[in-house]
């Protein structure tokens, strides 16, 4: 037997959690938007309020359906490759059972759903979810360093520091600073990537709560 319920929503839960000094759990009229539930939140005196995120269920579900379905492209892709000669087998076996060993990691990663809200002009008329989760980080002083450097750590914001300087106070590139990647991550969520040849000016202005990632080029 099914049941099922042809009554229209009357109300959505969502939870709060950070910085602030409210409820947990707000429960607003089907139809609350973002703006709505802000407008009740008492922020507290560290909130970054720039930086709010949005954690949604039905997201985090279609991020995990991509994220599988590209698995399964490079999966057959492995699967179904023809070799010319018995070493090129050999060589693809090796290089495909590799590849498979880190499709099936990849299969268990379980994706955030997080909803960057940074500079969007309409953030106060998203409509909200029952299930959404708001998140209010709380204002950094610190720089972060992650990713293929000597010594990734944490420093105090240095005003006028590089990011040249920071990578440089982690111990410098593990590899060639031409075989890498530098992305600069804020707290709402968004990234930057930085040419090699900004990483010494003092034009890319660098904030407290910024991370810097270092990822190797392959």
């Amino acid at each position: 037997i099914d049941v099922m319920s042809d009554k229209t929503k009357g109300s959505i839960s969502v939870r709060v959690e950070g910085e602030h000094n409210s409820a947990q759990e707000f429960v607003l009229p089907y139809g609350a938007r973002l703006g709505d539930l802000l407008r009740k939140v008492d922020f507290g005196v560290n909130a970054e309020r720039s930086a709010v995120t949005l954690l949604r269920t039905s997201v985090k579900l279609r991020q995990k359906e991509m994220l599988q379905a590209q698995l399964r492209a490079l999966e057959s892709s492995v699967l179904t490759a023809r070799s010319n000669t018995a070493k090129e087998a050999e060589l693809r076996e090796r290089e495909a059972n590799l590849i498979l060993r880190w499709v099936a990691r990849a299969d268990k990663i379980e994706p955030l759903g997080e909803v960057s809200l940074a500079g969007a002009t309409s953030r106060n008329e998203i409509l909200l979810e029952s299930g959404d989760i708001i998140r209010i980080p709380r204002v950094s002083n610190l720089i972060m360093v992650h990713g293929d450097v000597l010594f990734p750590r944490a420093m105090a914001y240095q005003e006028g520091l590089t990011i040249a300087g920071y990578i440089d106070l982690s111990g410098g590139f593990t590899q060639r600073k031409s075989s890498s990647n530098v992305l600069i991550l804020w707290q709402d969520g968004t990234f930057k990537q930085v040419k090699h040849g900004d990483l010494n000016s003092r034009s890319y202005k660098l904030k407290a709560g910024h991370e810097i990632l270092e990822l190797p080029r392959y």
